[in-house]
């Protein structure tokens, strides 16, 4: 593993969504490049098997008791073999010790931050105010801070800057798999049914606001079911009797993206989003998008001509984006990758020039 920069990233908390999305293209770029140290879930050992020409692994089982109270664990007996990494990068968990000569904490989720007037089960809610006294008793270590938007940027600056005044902030967006979207791109759509369509199905995504609004709009467009992504474990009953209501317990990546290329419209109706991979998604392939008004939303909206909708007979205000064009203020995640080291190179000038 010849380079110039030790690398150990940090996902062992993430093996679904929008953490495994940006895991594997990860693990993808650095193994066909220089080479990174990899800590992961177990939960994921069969999907990154096939990148095995550079990366070297380090697995560890899900136990919710140790992510919860002693996150890190399992890194000094790492470090004992690997030695001092150049960078340490810590996706959402707490960095607990001074482990590399730069040690990087990446904000996986909004709510880690944030859970006021946030529909939250009771057990999400104290589990996300644990994580936050966590993160801020452990910010001192941190060299980098990085979220996905400038709202969850903000979050970091706003909760932790007055301890650790020499922590930098900087924006990692998400990105988009150009390989699966010109695929899908390059086929005609096919429209044998007009459906809306929101993915996730967590409380905070607010899916009894986002069915009223399809029920508000059906009529207009012609939309004949509502295609929920997601387990079914978090609706209601009145959701999945709804006979228009199409519930995708789990579907495969190159589906789902075909899935939001011929809707008519995706919906999300969501409390908070660091910045979500499937807006994103829906940006670069749906036809016409609404989106809850919510900062990390607005600014992925920023650049597009929109008109408000309020919900009937509520408070909750969207956004409606109608015709999609592709000027979306959106990069690759191959240049995702590229951007660690542009993050890296500004904060040694930063630190320099200090």
């Amino acid at each position: 593993m010849n380079r110039e920069l030790v690398w150990l990233f940090n996902f062992s908390s993430s093996w679904v969504g929008g953490g495994l999305i940006r895991t594997i293209e990860t693990i993808r770029w650095f193994d066909n490049n220089m080479g990174a140290y990899f800590i992961l879930n177990t939960r994921i050992k069969d999907k990154v098997s096939k990148y095995n020409n550079n990366n070297k692994y380090f697995f560890v089982p899900d136990n919710k008791v140790k992510r919860l109270f002693s996150d890190g664990y399992y890194i000094p007996e790492i470090i004992s073999e690997i030695g001092r990494p150049d960078i340490y990068f810590s996706y959402g968990i707490p960095i607990f010790s001074d482990i590399a000569t730069i040690n990087w904490f990446h904000l996986s989720n909004a709510l880690a931050l944030k859970t006021h007037n946030i529909s939250l089960p009771l057990k999400t809610r104290v589990q996300m105010l644990i994580l936050k006294k966590r993160i801020l008793n452990s910010i001192k270590y941190t060299n980098i801070a990085t979220g996905e938007s400038e709202f969850s940027v903000n979050l970091l600056k706003e909760n932790v800057n007055k301890r650790n005044l020499n922590c930098y902030y900087y924006l990692l967006p998400n990105g988009y798999d150009t390989d699966h979207l010109n695929k899908i791109l390059n086929k005609k759509r096919r429209v044998l049914t007009k459906y809306a369509v929101t993915i996730g199905t967590y409380k905070y995504k607010k899916i009894k606001v986002a069915l009223e609004l399809f029920h508000q709009i059906k009529k207009e467009h012609n939309l004949k079911k509502f295609i929920i992504v997601g387990s079914t474990n978090n609706l209601p009953r009145s959701i999945i009797k709804d006979k228009f209501v199409e519930i995708k317990p789990s579907i495969e990546r190159y589906d789902l993206l075909k899935l939001l290329y011929e809707a008519e419209y995706y919906i999300s109706a969501s409390q908070i989003e660091n910045s979500s991979n499937a807006v994103l998604e829906a940006l670069l392939l749906s036809k016409n998008i609404i989106l809850s008004s919510i900062p990390s939303h607005n600014e992925m909206l920023r650049k597009f001509k929109t008109k408000k909708i309020v919900l009937s007979n509520s408070k909750f205000e969207f956004n409606t984006l109608k015709n999609v064009d592709n000027k979306v203020d959106a990069i690759s995640w191959v240049e995702v990758s590229k951007k660690l080291f542009d993050i890296i190179n500004n904060y040694n000038k930063s630190t320099d020039s200090n």
